[in-house]
């Protein structure tokens, strides 16, 4: 694919399956005949639902599109589950290129399973999704694989590696092993191996998932919302402290579902506790901080930072955390707080707000747009 000159990198879009039954459609046998919880599935709903409520009135008419498919017909009334539909509100905010990452099943108790799942995303958004990109709308997948299962895991890169369109690897937030341990190591390896930046986006809702805070289940979304993601810094602490990006200098990982207005000051207390136990972790080179502008981007969240209302606290914090080359624009679409180009941290620069928008995504995804 082309690069296009101008136009806003989206890194952070998530089509759904129409519907419980479609991913019938996707799944090889033995796995066909067992039970999927539907993608809607969560502990904590939002207040607003799963798109902005004007948006979520326009795509859910009674009258909306009958698609019918092998496992029967559905209808297409959820935002994010027609590419048409995506197609054309990415259009309106001048997205020219826009990465897909679907919200999965969640964690599943059996590996193989959880694995058979993410193969038939994958199959899903490369026979559906990545043939809707134009010359003016460029779609790219995101090769989902099941961390529980590390062989599966890179049997699904090998599978996928040399598909134009499919420019990361992902993961979810929920684990049962930090990510920097060494369990891991096979798929970190066959994704540098491959070139593939690490997308590491939240799923959660089956009920093997650990609980969202260090001291039990909230009752509220509220609570849910504040606190999830600073489960973000268990797994990049990990990464550092165990040495995978001393171990895999091309590493490089993508958080897709906040965290960035947490990582500072963690890394701030990182940063002091390093020389004291450099014994510990020999292995770790530089002080943690400095890993981040080579091997770490978060995706841009509404619901983070400085409220738009202080524009001077917002600059400050800005350059304080760096933002400017560790934040990657991404809508968020179609969730409850997806949020649009010129929503973004607009107290920046234009210099800065363009790296945002656009510039840091094509770096990190540039050997993969070369040949896309």
């Amino acid at each position: 694919m082309a690069d296009n000159p101008s136009g806003v990198f989206d890194a952070a879009v998530h089509p759904r399956m129409l519907g419980g039954r479609q991913i019938y459609d996707y799944l090889k046998e033995p796995y066909k005949g067992l039970v999927y919880n539907s993608p809607n599935r969560f502990f904590h709903p939002t207040p607003t639902g799963i798109a902005p409520y004007g948006e979520w009135l326009e795509q859910s008419r009674p009258d909306g599109e009958i698609v019918t498919t092998a496992a029967g017909p559905h209808t297409a009334q959820e935002p994010g589950s027609v590419p048409a539909r995506t197609t054309g509100y990415l259009r309106e905010n001048g997205v020219r290129q826009a990465i897909l990452n679907p919200m999965l099943r969640g964690l599943q108790p059996a590996a193989d399973q959880g694995s058979a799942i993410c193969a038939a995303y994958n199959d899903w958004i490369a026979s559906t999704w990545l043939q809707e990109s134009t010359e003016d709308l460029g779609y790219l997948g995101t090769i989902r694989v099941n961390p529980m299962d590390p062989e599966g895991a890179v049997r699904e890169i090998e599978r996928w590696a040399g598909h134009p369109r499919m420019v990361q690897v992902g993961v979810p937030l929920e684990a049962h092993h930090p990510y920097g341990q060494r369990y891991y190591i096979p798929v970190w390896e066959a994704a540098v191996a491959k070139g593939l930046p690490v997308a590491i986006k939240a799923e959660g809702g089956v009920g093997v998932e650990y609980f969202p805070t260090m001291t039990g289940l909230p009752r509220t979304h509220i609570e849910f919302s504040a606190l999830h993601r600073d489960r973000f810094f268990f797994h990049l602490a990990s990464f550092i402290a165990e040495g995978m990006f001393d171990r895999f200098p091309g590493l490089r990982i993508l958080f897709a579902d906040g965290g960035f207005d947490m990582l500072t000051p963690a890394m701030w207390r990182m940063d002091m506790d390093w020389p004291i136990t450099r014994t510990e972790v020999p292995w770790v080179k530089q002080l943690p901080s400095d890993y981040l502008r080579a091997h770490v981007r978060f995706v841009t969240n509404r619901l983070e930072g400085p409220p738009d209302s202080e524009p001077e606290i917002v600059a400050e914090w800005a350059r304080r955390t760096d933002a400017a080359h560790l934040l990657v624009y991404g809508s968020g679409y179609p969730v409850w707080s997806s949020v649009r180009p010129e929503q973004v941290l607009t107290a920046l620069s234009d210099e800065d707000r363009e790296r945002i928008l656009r510039g840091n995504a094509l770096e990190l995804y540039a050997s993969q747009l070369a040949t896309a």
